[in-house]
C-alpha cells in the first residue's frame, strides 16, 4: 500500500490568516502544532515552543500594547522560517480507521432500589474523530464510558479494539492506548511539572524525550504559569487541563473524557474545545474522543458524531446532518417582545406546535414552510425579535416529549 503525504502549506495558511486577524493565540498554538508535527530542525521548534511560553505568560500578566506587538512581529518571524523550509509527512494510518468497534453493548443494572438499563448501542471511534455522548442526567452516557474503558463489564454485546488490521485481544494492551478522563478526578501530589513528567514515565517516555513531550504539552494547554503550581493552587478548570496533560504527554490512540466543560466559563470551554479538536485532528498522532457534556451547541461544533441517551436508550446515533430526516418540519427557538397568545395567532393558519419554556418558545411548523418564509412573517409582524435560533439540525430538540 503507496502512503499519502501531506504538506504544510494548509497549516501555513491557516496561521497567516489567525496572524492577519491577530488572533495570537491561535497563532501560537498552531505553529506549536506544525512545527513539531512536521518535526523542524531544533532551533524552530525551539523558537514556536519559547514564543508560545511567552504568549502564555504575557497573556497571565494582562500585558498589551508595545509588549503585544513585539510578539506579534516575532511571530511574523517565525511563520517565514516556517514557510521557509518546505516539509511534509506521511498519514499515520487510515483516514476513517476503526480503533474501537462496539456492538450492541448495554448494562444492567439491579438493586434493591430499583434498577436501570441501558439499551444495546452500535457504536465505532474512529481514527480523528469525536462522538458527543449527549443527553438527562442518569441516562448512561457515564456507564457507556465505563464499558467502553473497560472499568465495568457490558451485559451483553462485544466490543473490540484495533491497531490497523490487528485486532487487539487484551484489557492490558487495549488499555496501553486508551485514557479516560472522570468528572471527578483524584487528587495528586507535586507540581503539574512532575505529575505531567510522571504520567509520561509510567508509559515509558524517559530521559530527554520525557523532557521534550512535557515542556510540549505544558505550553500547548496553556500550563505555563502554572508548571510548579500544586494540586491545591489550582482552580477546577486547570485541574482538567493538567489531567488533559497527563493524558495527552503519552500520546492515547483513544482519549474518553466524562464532562469535561462541566467547570468551565464560556472562554474555557471554547479553548479546550478547541484544543481538542485540533489534538483529534493531528496528521501525525490523531487521536480519536468521545466525550459527555451537557453543553449541546458546543459539543456540537467538534463532533463529528453524535449520540443522545434517553432512558437509556440511543434515540439518535449519527451525523448532525442526518437530523433533519428524522421529522417532517423545522425547529427553531424564539424570544422577543411578544406573547404567547400573539405567537399562537401569528403562527396558527401555519400548523405550527408552540412550547412555552424559560427561555422563550420552541416553535415546530412543517416542512412545507421554509424558514425563509417563517422569517419572513416574523419580520412582517409587529414583533420584536431579541432571540432567533434554529435548532431543527441540533440534538437539543431531541429533549422535547415527542422523542
Amino acid at each position: 500500500m503507496s502512503l499519502a503525504f501531506i504538506s504544510q502549506q494548509e497549516r501555513i495558511n491557516e496561521i497567516s490568516l489567525a496572524l492577519a486577524n491577530e488572533d495570537l493565540n491561535r497563532v501560537s498554538r498552531r505553529s506549536l502544532d506544525l512545527a513539531y508535527e512536521f518535526d523542524y530542525p531544533f532551533l524552530i521548534k525551539d523558537k514556536a515552543l519559547n514564543l508560545r511560553a511567552d504568549y502564555n505568560i504575557d497573556k497571565e500578566l494582562g500585558k498589551s500594547g508595545n509588549d503585544s506587538k513585539e510578539l506579534h512581529t516575532a511571530f511574523i518571524e517565525l511563520l517565514s522560517d516556517l514557510s521557509s523550509i518546505e516539509k511534509e509527512i506521511a498519514l499515520n494510518g487510515n483516514i476513517d480507521e476503526v480503533i474501537c468497534e462496539a456492538k450492541q453493548i448495554g448494562k444492567v443494572y439491579t438493586s434493591i432500589r430499583g434498577s436501570f438499563t441501558l439499551s444495546p448501542i452500535d457504536l465505532k471511534l474512529e481514527r480523528g474523530k469525536i462522538v458527543g455522548l449527549v443527553g438527562e442526567n442518569g441516562n448512561g452516557k457515564t456507564t457507556l464510558l465505563r464499558v467502553l474503558c473497560g472499568e465495568i463489564d457490558s451485559s451483553n454485546g462485544g466490543l473490540n479494539f484495533y491497531e490497523g488490521e490487528r485486532k487487539i485481544d487484551t484489557w492490558e494492551e487495549i488499555k496501553e492506548n486508551i485514557a479516560f478522563i472522570p468528572q471527578r478526578t483524584d487528587r495528586w501530589w507535586g507540581t503539574v511539572e512532575e505529575q505531567i513528567s510522571f504520567g509520561a514515565s509510567i508509559k515509558g517516555i524517559v530521559g530527554p524525550d520525557n523532557d521534550e513531550k512535557t515542556n510540549f504539552i505544558i505550553h500547548r494547554l496553556g500550563l505555563t504559569n502554572f508548571r510548579y503550581h500544586s494540586w491545591s493552587q489550582l482552580s477546577s478548570g486547570y485541574k482538567l487541563r493538567v489531567e488533559i496533560a497527563k493524558t495527552l504527554v503519552w500520546e492515547p490512540r483513544v482519549l474518553i473524557l466524562d464532562e469535561p466543560l462541566a467547570n468551565l466559563d464560556l472562554l474555557a470551554q471554547e479553548l479546550l474545545l478547541q484544543d481538542l479538536k485540533d489534538l483529534a485532528n493531528s496528521w501525525k498522532q490523531p487521536v480519536s474522543m468521545i466525550l459527555t457534556s451537557q453543553q449541546l451547541h458546543e459539543v456540537e461544533t467538534i463532533a463529528d458524531q453524535i449520540i443522545f441517551l434517553k432512558n437509556g436508550q440511543a434515540i439518535f446515533n449519527g451525523g448532525l446532518n442526518e437530523l433533519k430526516n428524522q421529522d417532517d418540519f423545522h425547529t427553531v427557538e424564539l424570544n422577543g417582545d411578544f406573547t404567547y397568545d400573539s405567537l399562537g395567532g401569528l403562527l396558527h393558519s401555519f400548523d405550527a406546535r408552540i412550547e412555552k419554556n424559560a427561555s422563550g418558545y420552541t416553535v415546530n411548523i412543517p416542512n412545507s414552510i421554509s424558514l425563509k418564509e417563517l422569517q419572513t412573517i416574523l419580520i412582517d409582524s409587529d414583533f420584536e425579535l431579541s432571540y432567533y435560533r434554529d435548532i431543527t439540525n441540533s440534538t437539543k430538540k431531541l429533549f422535547s416529549d415527542k422523542y
